[in-house]
């Protein structure tokens, strides 16, 4: 199974007997826990059918009931399902009395169902695709509305009432959004669209783009022998990606002149991770956690020193505004500067969501200063590399407290080829510290002050923190459950914009051991047990 905080994938055979579901967890787990089946998903269709409907609701069912963080009744929440179709159509409505359920279209009642008497998944979903099946012989917006628009009215009616992480992806949006996890097939381009059409705006290194010479400015006028003028961005990328290994020819106009370029696609994976040295410290900006992130990291640090050696006096991560991604990649993170320690627990109802993950690699920048900044939108994995580092005593934090999506999410693929994101697991700090809600608190408070960096820096130098940089309060806050959570975040609100002063004074901190050294000691004088 893989998590994200991202997500895990594993691939499952439901107990329902329905075809092998693909899963994935948002906060990466790194052990497969399911044994491998072969998924096949269901032909595409423009219509609705109830048979494809009724392996769509059960696959859903099943996983929500099995791996919610919570119990789930499959009763209420298939009733909320159901409900969703008025969304489709105002004028549906759908009641429960006991153990009929009844379905009408404005005053008329259209049908009547008898209730399962169990939780059976297979049963519910039987049920949803018979109601869907009977308001679509009398409301013509249900009938006009394609099978993915009726999916997600059901689901997301379901999964609202649950948690704001679990929601739905239909089948389009679903693989884009493997792709920014997975990686895809592509060529390694990114697009720029102006009143001339298409052009490329940047060539990925490493990528067949790169090997075949396609250059920033380069108009694409067809892919194959299809123009794409006038054809949505969306099409001309869906055209772009195909199957690794797969060949395409780009006509391109370049200085007036037309040429055909050749290329045959490989596995791209979105770069996440920017490297600039400022001063004495490397500062390495990493925007989610997808698979290449871990790697992009490594290789950005070795890098840096290679090319700077003893001019690296440390290094910043730049974690503000990340939302999060794979959990493994978190994890894989936090190993490049964690030679031991723990790095994360995770606790849920399922049994296979109560995981411990131990570092057990080396420190790759080799005891270097670290300083890690936070704010608001520093979400899920992010989150995880931030406590791991902090709670180790191996990086300084420096920001604002974090978003607190202290949860782990499993996406489960249908049979659609949508997926279900579910949230099976909460997660702890090394120090057994809860992130959701609380989030992370960082060593020096920036959103709080009001001065100058100088004056800033100046207090911390004189032994004092910043007003707001109450990460003390932490665990007393903890004993008191969620209720301490917003007294512990008012000390050191959340700010979603990034802030120079979060960069000066970390720089700072890289250019001044000493000051390094006293914000180390006041930070964890404040916070050991």
């Amino acid at each position: 199974m893989r998590f994200f905080l991202g997500l895990v994938v594993k691939h499952a055979q439901t107990k329902a007997g329905l075809p092998g579901s693909r899963f994935a967890i948002l906060l990466p787990v790194l052990s497969a826990l399911w044994a491998c089946a072969v998924w096949t998903p269901l032909p595409a269709t423009t219509g609705f059918t109830s048979e494809q409907a009724v392996e769509v609701f059960a696959a859903g069912y099943d996983s929500i009931s099995e791996y919610y963080i919570d119990r789930v009744e499959l009763p209420s929440l298939a009733l909320h399902g159901m409900e969703g179709l008025h969304k489709i159509d105002p004028d549906l409505n759908v009641v429960r009395a006991d153990s009929k359920l009844t379905l009408a279209v404005g005053r008329a009642q259209i049908g009547e169902f008898n209730v399962p008497q169990s939780n059976d998944p297979s049963r519910w979903a039987r049920l949803t695709a018979s109601v869907v099946a009977a308001g679509r012989s009398a409301s013509q917006p249900l009938r006009d509305a394609l099978p993915e628009q009726v999916y997600k009215a059901i689901f997301d009616a379901e999964l609202a009432g649950l948690d704001p992480f679990s929601r739905y992806a239909s089948a389009d949006r679903a693989r884009d959004n493997r792709a920014n996890r997975d990686g895809f097939g592509g060529i390694g381009i990114t697009l720029a669209v102006d009143e001339d059409g298409i052009a490329v705006a940047s060539v990925l290194a490493g990528t067949p783009a790169e090997a075949q010479g396609l250059r920033v400015g380069d108009r694409i006028l067809f892919v194959d022998d299809e123009p794409l003028t006038g054809m949505p961005v969306s099409d001309v990328l869906a055209r772009l990606r195909g199957a690794v290994g797969s060949t395409l020819n780009l006509t391109i106009e370049r200085d007036s002149k037309r040429q055909i370029v050749a290329l045959s696609r490989a596995r791209i994976v979105p770069t996440t991770v920017t490297v600039k040295r400022e001063g004495e410290a490397v500062i390495i900006r990493i925007t989610g956690f997808n698979q290449g992130t871990a790697r992009q990291v490594e290789e950005a640090v070795e890098e840096a020193k290679a090319t700077y050696g003893l001019r690296m006096k440390g290094l910043i991560l730049d974690l503000r505004g990340n939302p999060g991604g794979l959990l493994d990649q978190a994890v894989a993170i936090s190993e490049l500067f964690l030679p031991q320690g723990e790095i994360l627990t995770t606790q849920g109802r399922h049994p296979r969501s109560r995981q411990r993950y131990r570092a057990s690699g080396s420190d790759l920048a080799e005891g270097l200063p670290m300083v890690v900044l936070i704010n608001g939108g520093s979400a899920s994995a992010a989150e995880i590399v931030a406590a791991a580092l902090q709670d180790n005593r191996r990086a300084l934090l420096v920001g604002t407290a974090s978003y607190g999506k202290g949860s782990v999410q499993t996406v489960v693929r249908l049979p659609n080829d949508g997926e279900l994101t579910i949230t099976w697991a909460r997660m702890y700090s090394p120090l057994g510290f809860p992130l959701n809600k609380f989030g992370v608190m960082p060593s020096v408070c920036t959103s709080q002050f009001t001065g100058t960096p100088e004056e800033l820096l100046k207090d911390l130098r004189g032994g004092s923190m910043p007003p707001g940089a109450a990460v003390a309060q932490r665990r007393a806050a903890t004993e008191r459950g969620e209720s301490g959570a917003d007294g512990l975040r008012n000390a050191c609100p959340a700010r979603s914009l990034d802030s120079e002063l979060d960069l000066k004074v970390a720089r700072q901190l890289i250019d001044e051991p000493q000051l390094y050294a006293r914000v180390n000691t006041l930070y964890q004088v404040a916070t050991t047990p």
